[in-house]
């Protein structure tokens, strides 16, 4: 493998780790730290910027996710059989999706209960379903903490058949993407798969256009310039998420990564981007145990009344959430990631053959 070859997985790797890293500060930040910065007696300003940081970075975080995915993709979508990629693609991701809702279903009920004693939440997620049959009708609607696995088989599985039409495929992306911003489509599940197929066709069809428009070259100002232009109508007529500025600020992303790869030594968060599938299956567990223990053993000693531990709280809470859950759901794939307990992350067909890929 050439260095120019090493250079575009450490990138990719480098944008995969802070897309996690920014979903499990989205779950950590809403709703659970967010309820509490009306309990703080001191540190409005920190909490209120975790807040805010989190509503900023909305037209990256999944966009630029699923356009790496898609470019990732994009050598199954196009080359490989349908024989060689139903299973390791299609059929693995939503087994995972279902294997795993039922997990986080299951575990963070469990957690609810023995802490509070209640049901802790009545949003419309998977993970807090009051009954299977609500469990399976939320998971079917994608309403669910894993709705981006179930995305992301639905998006190969369209792309792959509409290969020869990618173009009707990318204006029927757009219009979806539209409608779920303005919430015609009804239900976040369905708003998400809606608006974000979008960018995993970009990343699986026009990934080298997207590159060459993410370097650092003079002829990239006029797009550069349009693209701001038309997200600065979008923000004036009162269009949220406009669908160019989250194109700006992918491009943006995979400009920053290459650099910093260029610059710095990027191992820490290299890694956690190789360790993405089981930090998203597993984070929003952790987030639900140790972030409802604090908070209520922060209530019941009335520590938010302590200006010295509300300021600690502001400022500190969602770095360390996020630090221990992505640590902690690593060490449990490590432990678990054996014998029969792979088939908690592959389905289990693909195993010998994960094994075999291996010892080649």
């Amino acid at each position: 493998m050439n260095n120019a070859r090493k250079e575009d997985i450490a990138w990719i790797n480098t944008l995969k780790g802070a897309c996690i890293l920014l979903v499990v500060l989205y779950h950590t930040v809403l709703p659970g730290f967010e309820g509490t910065v009306k309990l703080l007696t001191a540190g409005w300003i920190p909490a209120e910027i975790w807040v805010q940081f989190n509503t900023v970075l909305s037209p990256l975080r999944m966009p630029a996710f699923f356009f790496v995915s898609g470019l990732l993709a994009t050598n199954g979508i196009l080359n490989r059989p349908w024989k060689q990629v139903f299973t390791s693609r299609i059929t693995n991701l939503f087994y995972l999706y279902i294997l795993w809702g039922f997990i986080q279903w299951w575990s963070i009920v469990g957690i609810s209960t023995e802490i509070t004693g209640q049901r802790i939440s009545q949003n419309l997620n998977a993970a807090y379903a009051g009954s299977l049959l609500e469990f399976l009708k939320l998971t079917f609607l994608a309403m669910s903490t894993s709705w981006y696995l179930y995305g992301l088989a639905l998006y190969f599985m369209c792309a792959k058949i509409f290969k020869q039409q990618k173009v009707a495929l990318l204006v029927v992306a757009i219009a979806l993407n539209y409608l779920a911003v303005e919430k015609i489509i009804p239900y976040w599940g369905p708003q998400s798969l809606a608006q974000y197929f979008l960018f995993f066709l970009l990343g699986a069809f026009w990934s080298p256009m997207m590159l060459r428009l993410s370097e650092w070259r003079r002829d990239n100002i006029v797009p550069w310039a349009i693209l701001a232009a038309v997200s600065g109508l979008h923000v004036i007529f009162g269009l949220d998420k406009s669908l160019f500025l989250c194109i700006l600020a992918v491009l943006f992303s995979v400009a920053a990564c290459r650099w910093l790869n260029a610059h710095f030594k990027m191992s820490y968060l290299n890694w956690v981007g190789r360790n993405t599938l089981q930090i998203y299956v597993i984070h929003r567990i952790f987030i639900e145990f140790f972030g409802m223990s604090a908070i209520l053993f922060a209530q019941r000693h009335h520590l938010f009344e302590q200006a010295w531990f509300s300021i600690l709280w502001a400022c500190f809470y969602p770095l360390a959430i996020v630090g221990i859950c992505s640590l902690c759901s690593v060490a449990v794939w490590q432990v678990t990631n054996r014998g029969l307990g792979q088939s908690l992350f592959v389905f289990p067909t693909l195993i010998g053959l994960k094994r075999n890929k291996s010892a080649a």
